[in-house]
């Protein structure tokens, strides 16, 4: 099992298994038999983990038979990285769920950020999935956006990587090789928002008294999605305010920017910031699709084949699957390059702007203010 999961990586591979010092690893047997358990969780970031901590220079005794304490550690790297989502692939449909974790909103943090990016690169070394479903383990909120305690009196050296990392999970989602269709069931504001426009396909839930989200009858639910940065006191990055521009118009975004509009499902479907609207009078589920889904949901998610988002979601996941990959590519980036060199050409003054502009005293008393009245709301309810 271990080494079949090497055999995409053969240079980490060699490294691996010819530590230097004392020799080789005489037993792939022994080897599998240690760590057995742990790789069938930990396999897929495992690559990432051995370049990290060098274990070409380990010995092998620290390999043995009965010496997991070694393992026990890069476990605990690798469960705290990947707690942050949940992902699972189902190769004969050809799509893979790539879930956001991080209780309760999926504030996108620095962690997050990286943890989006590892996960979304596993999946694409699968020749065999084309397609990813980016969802929420919450329901009801997709992703509030930026974790805004990075923002507050934020550290020197933490800020430009979290904004890096932001960056390349836009970079990595807008200019996959793989079909991303979100799966948009709860709110959906600010750099939430982005993550959904840097998909190729977004269906949202259309919410009601009463709803239905993942099997269970809400009393009331209607998300909204939108780039509402200005009713934080600051304004949205240039680089998404134009991926705003590309999706809405012009004149609509310009509107919308300006004034922080979150619009609720059906105008969001008409001002085209999302493809879909799913209700329970619209969209009529398959018992083949509740069972493909129950094959591709991790454990803690898979009552969510209830959900009429992501079984819609699933349908069109496998209608882009299906489709050629390398005209599908091609058509892609005829509209997307561009945008793509754009933001990696300007990403280091994008980051210097960024910087500069949240360590502006101003900023700072707004976004001070927005997280005590988010306070306010919280204990008054």
């Amino acid at each position: 099992f271990l080494l079949s999961r090497f055999s995409k990586f053969p240079e980490v591979s060699r490294k691996c298994f010819v530590p230097s010092g004392d020799g080789l690893i005489n037993s792939h047997d022994a080897v599998a038999s240690v760590i057995k358990n742990w790789v069938e969780m930990a396999a897929p970031l495992l690559s990432s983990l051995c370049c990290r901590h060098s274990l070409r220079h380990c010995s092998p005794r620290r390999f043995a038979r009965n010496d997991l304490s070694f393992f026990r550690s890069l476990s605990t790297s690798i469960s705290s990285e990947k707690s942050l989502v949940l992902s699972h692939v189902n190769e004969d449909a050809g799509v893979a769920i790539l879930a956001m974790n991080r209780p309760p909103a999926n504030s996108l943090s620095l962690e997050l950020n990286e943890a989006i990016c590892t996960s979304l690169k596993e999946i694409d070394t699968n020749p065999k999935i084309q397609s990813v479903i980016l969802a929420s383990t919450n329901p009801t909120i997709f992703s509030a956006g930026l974790d805004v305690t990075e923002l507050i009196s934020p550290d020197d050296q933490r800020l430009p990587k979290f904004w890096n990392s932001l960056q390349q999970v836009y970079i990595d989602l807008y200019g996959s090789r793989l079909a991303i269709i979100a799966a948009i069931q709860g709110h959906a504001p600010a750099a939430g928002c982005m993550l959904a426009m840097a998909c190729d396909y977004r269906i949202m839930y259309g919410g009601g008294e009463g709803s239905t989200v993942d099997g269970r009858k809400r009393k009331s639910h209607i998300p909204t999605i939108g780039l509402n940065e200005t009713q934080l006191g600051i304004a949205a990055p240039p680089w998404m305010g134009q991926l705003l521009v590309r999706t809405i118009g012009f004149r609509p975004a310009e509107r919308a920017l300006a004034l922080g509009t979150l619009f609720p499902p059906m105008e969001a479907l008409i001002e085209g910031l999302v493809d879909d609207v799913i209700t329970e009078e619209s969209f009529s589920p398959s018992a083949d699709t509740i069972h493909a889904l129950e094959k591709l949901l991790p454990d803690p998610i898979r009552n969510q084949a209830l959900s009429l988002v992501m079984q819609k979601a699933f349908q069109e996941a496998e209608l882009y699957a299906k489709i050629s990959p390398q005209a599908r590519v091609a058509s892609k980036l005829v509209t997307r390059s561009e945008s793509l060199k754009d933001m990696i050409a300007s990403r280091e003054a994008d980051t210097e702007y960024f910087c500069s502009f949240i360590c502006q005293d101003t900023v700072q008393k707004n976004l001070k203010k927005y997280v005590e009245a988010l306070k306010k709301k919280s204990k008054s309810k």
